[in-house]
C-alpha cells in the first residue's frame, strides 16, 4: 500500500505545474530605517502593467539605437518614496551586483526593461530583465562608469532607506 501511495504522489508531482519555470520573477525588497523589510515579486506581466515607458538608446552592449520598454526603476517601490541618499542594490542571476544611487533613479528615466525592440528577452539575450539608463539622451551617462549599472539578467532589487 505504501508503494502505491508513493507512486501516486510521485505521479501527481510529475503532473503538477512548475511555477518556478512558468514565468521569470523579479524580487524587490525594501528595508526602512527601522529595519522593517517588505518583499514583493513581479512577473513580466506585472512590470508591463506598471505604466511602462520606452527608452530608445544606445549602449556598449547593443548595436545601434535600441528601444527598451519597462517601468521606471523608481516606481518599483510602490508607496515608499525614494530619497536622493537611498541606495538601490541590483543583483543579476549570476549574483553580480552593484549599487545605483537613488538620486540617479530620480534624476533620469532609468527603467527595468522587460522588452527589447518589442520582444521579451531570454536569459541568453540579457533577459528576462535589464536595467537601462537613457544614455543617448544624456551625454553625462555615456561615461564608461555607467556601464557597470546596466545589469542584465536582473533578478533582485533592494532599496535601503537611510
Amino acid at each position: 500500500m505504501m508503494q502505491t501511495v508513493t507512486r501516486t504522489l510521485f505521479a501527481a508531482a510529475m503532473l503538477a505545474p512548475w511555477p518556478a519555470l512558468a514565468a521569470p520573477m523579479l524580487t524587490v525588497t525594501t528595508t526602512d530605517a527601522s529595519g522593517l523589510q517588505t518583499v514583493l515579486e513581479f512577473s513580466s506581466e506585472d512590470l508591463l502593467s506598471m505604466q511602462p515607458i520606452e527608452v530608445q538608446t544606445d549602449n556598449d552592449f547593443v548595436e545601434g539605437e535600441t528601444v527598451f520598454t519597462g517601468p521606471l526603476l523608481r516606481d518599483l517601490f510602490g508607496e515608499i518614496s525614494l530619497e536622493p541618499d537611498d541606495e538601490i542594490v541590483v543583483t543579476a542571476l549570476n549574483d553580480y551586483s552593484t549599487v545605483i544611487p537613488a538620486s540617479e533613479a530620480l534624476e533620469y528615466d532609468v527603467i527595468v526593461a522587460v522588452l527589447m525592440d518589442g520582444e521579451e528577452m531570454s536569459v541568453r539575450d540579457k533577459g528576462p530583465f535589464w536595467v537601462i539608463y537613457p544614455m543617448s539622451d544624456h551625454p553625462e551617462l555615456q561615461d564608461p562608469g555607467y556601464n557597470d549599472r546596466l545589469i542584465w539578467q536582473l533578478s533582485d532589487v533592494e532599496l535601503t532607506k537611510d
